[in-house]
């Protein structure tokens, strides 16, 4: 049996942990939207004094970001895949979600922490920031140091999120995705603030791929369709080779070049189902496909769904908001 086969096998049995079973597990009440609408947008944020445990070594279908509010004298341990990382000061913990994690606290301390799904940030979250946040990318330091005045300004984006969450304002999640888009900014200013220069000069070529990407959205017109769409377009204007271009993409984001510009071009579909009036074919041929056929094929690949799915779906849900 062959190395490749040997890790796929023992991929597959560490498990993955939903919302659902992240409450079941800390002991709180689940939240009924997730029981009657898995799968929508969910976020939740919370203050809350851990005591002396170890989590289950596993994935999540979920984002979370922690910020320790850890004295000087505690200690714990961060595993990350096949890394231990010490928590022995104050600091911010992004974890991705296809990354196996497990924490073990010695001492008690007190935390931030929120929980969020994709759909909660779907198209908010720029493919720079991503790949410059270990929130989405696995290759970076998940834990971040940080220094008493860096807590006091970040727990005041949380102490805000919650204020927000139990508010009756209407527009309240837009104002809460603002400031989960600035922790994760600080998130970014702060590791990056540490990096030596050699480490922030090595990533300029995906940086520019990165920037060729995200200048081709939002998509305003289907007179203007997508015209990068494959990592050869990609590497011809950068003046590389696509295979050059394929492994600094895969080093430094643990993705493939192909699997960038998919998300990418799957997140503005979802967008123009859900927001235009455009039908299935000028949406598809918008996102650079000539045929409707072939895009109804890619999205369900990719979502498990065909457009006409998503977009009934999603007005049936919108429905039952205002109902």
């Amino acid at each position: 049996m062959n190395y490749i086969r040997m890790k796929t096998m023992a991929d597959k049995l560490i498990p993955t942990e939903s919302l659902v079973q992240f409450y079941a597990r800390t002991g709180q009440d689940i939240p009924s939207e997730l029981l009657r609408d898995y799968g929508k947008a969910y976020f939740n944020v919370r203050e809350t004094f851990t005591a002396t445990r170890k989590t289950p070594f596993n994935r999540r279908d979920y984002f979370k970001i922690c910020m320790s509010q850890t004295p000087a004298k505690a200690s714990g341990i961060l595993l990350y895949n096949d890394q231990e990382i010490p928590l022995n000061q104050c600091c911010l913990i992004f974890t991705n979600p296809a990354v196996a994690t497990s924490i073990e606290v010695n001492i008690p301390f007190n935390r931030f922490y929120c929980l969020f799904n994709t759909p909660f940030i779907e198209g908010c979250i720029p493919a720079d920031v991503q790949y410059a946040s270990p929130l989405f990318n696995p290759s970076l330091m998940p834990v971040i140091p940080i220094t008493k005045e860096d807590r006091q300004r970040i727990s005041t984006y949380f102490t805000q999120m919650q204020m927000l969450q139990d508010s009756d304002y209407p527009l309240k999640w837009d104002m809460i995705r603002h400031l989960l888009q600035l922790v994760i900014h600080e998130g970014i200013r702060l590791q990056q603030s540490r990096e030596t220069p050699a480490a922030t000069g090595r990533d300029r070529l995906v940086k520019d791929f990165l920037a060729l990407l995200n200048q081709q959205f939002p998509v305003d017109s289907p007179e203007a369709p997508l015209k990068l769409l494959t990592p050869a377009h990609f590497a011809g204007l950068l003046h590389v080779h696509v295979n050059h271009l394929n492994s600094v993409v895969k080093k430094h984001t643990n993705k493939t070049t192909r699997e960038i510009i998919h998300e990418r071009v799957i997140t503005e579909a979802r967008t123009l189902l859900r927001n235009t009036n455009w039908n299935i074919s000028e949406i598809a041929y918008a996102l650079g496909f000539e045929y409707p056929s072939h895009f109804n094929k890619y999205f369900k690949q990719f979502t498990s769904q065909t457009p006409l799915e998503f977009r009934l779906g999603t007005k049936t849900a919108a429905s039952a908001k205002l109902s």
